[in-house]
């Protein structure tokens, strides 16, 4: 049986998202406004962080009975998206091949999905990262980027990757 050959992240390899500053707390509070209105919708109590593109906290919400283990999740999840310029659910069959694994020595990278970069005209601001359920993060996760009028194209090639769907 041959054994599947994982390559070096295309976010890594193509080298043209720059890291950039203008991330304000306005645009965050929007971003936080529009994913508990996504997680109510979907049902789920959620953690959210925003990190600026240095992978500091900007902005932090957990809504009430949210699970405590989803505050530190949705933290790590915005860091692994601007650190690794990418989606934090990719690093799963990085670290499974084994060929990323010492970079998970690092306490603060994750591999769930929930987690994406804030990009706005080629550019990485910073990253959001969203905690409490399976999917549904995703979902509340593109909610906020696109109520701060941010790329949801990386969140919208997983939904299409992974045939999720809305829940109704």
């Amino acid at each position: 049986m041959a054994e599947e050959v994982v390559q070096t992240p295309p976010a890594w390899k193509a080298g043209k998202l720059a890291y950039g500053a203008g991330l304000t707390l306005e645009a965050s509070k929007k971003m936080l406004e529009a994913s508990e209105k996504e997680a109510q919708r979907q049902g789920v109590h959620m953690a959210m962080a925003i990190v600026d593109a240095g992978g500091n906290l900007l902005a932090f919400h957990r809504m009430d009975n949210a699970i405590l283990a989803g505050i530190q999740i949705a933290i790590d999840k915005a860091f692994t998206a601007v650190f690794g310029k990418q989606h934090s659910g990719n690093y799963a069959s990085l670290y499974q091949s084994g060929i990323l694994v010492p970079l998970f020595y690092h306490e603060r990278w994750i591999t769930f999905p929930g987690g994406f970069p804030i990009i706005k005209n080629g550019v990485l601001l910073g990253g959001i990262g969203v905690s409490g359920g399976t999917i549904e993060d995703v979902f509340v996760a593109r909610a906020a980027l696109a109520a701060g009028g941010f790329s949801v194209d990386e969140v919208d090639a997983f939904l299409t990757q992974t045939g999720a769907v809305t829940k109704k």
